[in-house]
């Protein structure tokens, strides 16, 4: 969650469903066929399905998901399914009530399971949860998040605490890698094999498999990044557009949209900008002597973009 005190963009500056549509449609013609909706919390955006089944509609995108916190999941999930709209992550860092409410600042657990409960009665196949593992606060629930996953045919994906955005308390101590993770699993499960057949390699999570065949995935960006291989970009919701979730600058995509630029040019605009991409975030942060959060608190009121709940994951 952002501070309690953070900055809300202006209504009009938001993206109508028209210009987000458009914009895809741009994108998926020059080749990015991976469409999520993510946030903030995508299904506070009234008649979220509308959105959505325009999108399902703009030629060239395949994949089609969205990431949301399931508070509101439960009411919307059908209605999500019938748009179009073909993957869902839930983003759920605890099994536990009473630290969801030290960690989202929120009572509603029971909202969240039974967002993800309702995917997979609306016939989402494989939901998958995202767990930010962070030490000292859910680092002990490893084994209950994938025996819950197991329970409910979803896939957990364990994420290293990143230091982006919002998170102005980070340090290097709170951060659970990769290889602890897999310690702590294959002391309660034994052998845990990396899963290789069918996997993308710009793919942010490695996933791995138990001896009864249960899957999981791990994120590691944090001490093993993956900038070289990474292909995801972002666009907020205000249109500006982000090839970093480290990237102290993005590119301005709403101000030419709204100044009539045709497709063509808002093509050349981005192809002119993906190839001069320079961002390498992850690694620049790895290779920092003393590393501490990305930005203290005043640097977030300055500009709401650094906000993770504006930038999106």
């Amino acid at each position: 969650m952002p501070e309690r005190d953070y900055v809300w963009l202006p209504k009009q500056s938001i993206l109508t469903f028209e210009e987000i549509t458009r914009l895809v449609a741009v994108f998926a013609s020059l080749g990015a066929h991976k469409v999520r909706l993510t946030g903030g919390e995508p299904l506070l955006r009234h008649d979220l399905p509308a959105l959505t089944r325009m999108l399902a509609a703009v030629p060239g995108v395949r994949d089609l998901a969205m990431t949301t916190n399931g508070l509101l999941l439960a009411t919307q999930a059908s209605e999500l399914r019938g748009a179009g709209l073909g993957r869902i992550t839930v983003s759920l860092d605890t099994l536990r009530p009473d630290r969801m409410r030290e960690i989202a600042r929120t009572d509603r657990h029971a909202d969240v399971l039974a967002g993800i409960a309702a995917a997979r009665a609306a016939g989402f196949d494989r939901v998958k949860i995202n767990t930010v593992v962070m030490r000292g606060v859910n680092d002990d629930e490893l084994v209950d998040l994938i025996e819950f996953a197991r329970k409910d045919d979803a896939e957990v994906r364990f994420i290293e605490y990143m230091d982006v955005g919002g998170a102005t308390a980070w340090s290097p101590e709170q951060v659970f890698s990769r290889r602890e993770i897999l310690a702590v699993l294959s002391q309660r499960y034994g052998s845990i094999t990396p899963v290789t057949e069918g996997r993308d390699p710009s793919a942010p999570a490695e996933r791995f498999r138990l001896t009864d065949g249960t899957t999981f995935g791990i994120v590691a960006s944090t001490t093993a990044p993956f900038c070289r291989s990474c292909d995801r970009s972002r666009i907020t919701a205000d249109g500006t557009w982000f090839m970093c979730l480290y990237a102290a600058r993005g590119i301005d995509l709403r101000e030419p949209l709204r100044n009539g630029a045709t497709d063509a040019e808002l093509a050349d605009l981005i192809t002119d900008g993906w190839r001069d991409r320079t961002d390498r975030g992850a690694e620049e942060r790895l290779g920092l002597a003393a590393r501490s959060a990305l930005y203290p608190l005043a640097a977030l009121r300055a500009d709401p973009h650094r906000e993770m709940h504006t930038r999106g994951g």
